[in-house]
């Protein structure tokens, strides 16, 4: 006959387990979760419930010094390394390349996430050179996507921004990037030498770049961890999804 074992919970009340549940399913997730597909998950639980879990979560590990919170990104929550512990996730993953984008590639994804939906003969006006090359290593990437047909002649297609571009970046939504009067100001913020925004893109590329206070939930993060083992600015409108343009939540 086999042993029977009893399992004590974990949680002394219902809204300790929730916020428990709330923190698993975080934690088992590669890709951020949005407030409503987890309060989906839960019974009872509405999206500002998971909102205010994830508050207190953040509260309890700056309160003991964790070296992870969690973020807010491309719509939707993730674990987040703390920039001052990223070098060491990076050396325990050195085989494991980052993304790094070329300087055509950056100007290129600038005149896109400013200028979006926008077509291909456009960002070669812009940039003065054939992009065919650059877009289609963008689109392999899963930093842009084909966004829909212009009206123009011959319907040429029209190109946006992913929800991989936020989490690449660490945005929560296209509306956290600067207007283009704005880039100076940031841009002296982040101490980079630039006056364009693929060079600001490049600076938020950087993960030296990344900062993060403990536990409240904001700044950036350079590493993401499984656990604790339109021309002018961004477009008002055009049909252009602020929380990246994905199709797939």
């Amino acid at each position: 006959m086999g042993e029977s074992y009893r399992i004590d919970p974990v949680a002394s009340n219902e809204d300790a387990r929730n916020q428990g549940i709330v923190e698993a399913l975080l934690m088992a997730s590669d890709r951020p979760l949005g407030a409503s597909r987890i309060a989906s998950l839960l019974d009872g639980v509405r999206a500002g419930d998971v909102r205010a879990y994830v508050e207190e979560l953040n509260a309890q590990y700056g309160r003991t010094g964790r070296s992870f919170r969690i973020s807010e990104i491309a719509g939707g929550f993730l674990f987040m390394v703390h920039s001052e512990y990223g070098v060491f996730v990076r050396r325990l993953l050195k085989d494991k390349a980052p993304v790094r984008l070329s300087s055509a590639a950056l100007e290129t994804l600038a005149i896109i996430v400013f200028k979006q939906p926008v077509m291909k003969a456009e960002v070669e006006h812009i940039r003065g050179v054939s992009v065919d090359g650059v877009v289609r290593h963008l689109l392999e990437k899963g930093l842009i996507r084909i966004a829909g047909r212009s009206d123009a002649p011959g319907r040429p297609l029209l190109y946006g921004t992913t929800r991989d571009f936020l989490k690449h970046f660490g945005l929560k939504t296209l509306s956290d990037l600067p207007k283009v009067r704005e880039l100076d100001e940031l841009l002296d913020d982040k101490a980079v030498a630039a006056s364009t925004p693929a060079e600001l893109l490049q600076a938020m590329d950087r993960p030296e770049s990344a900062s993060g206070n403990a536990g409240d939930g904001s700044g950036d993060a350079s590493e993401t961890v499984k656990g604790p083992d339109g021309g002018g600015g961004l477009p008002e409108g055009g049909g252009v999804d602020p929380d990246g343009g994905d199709p797939n939540p």
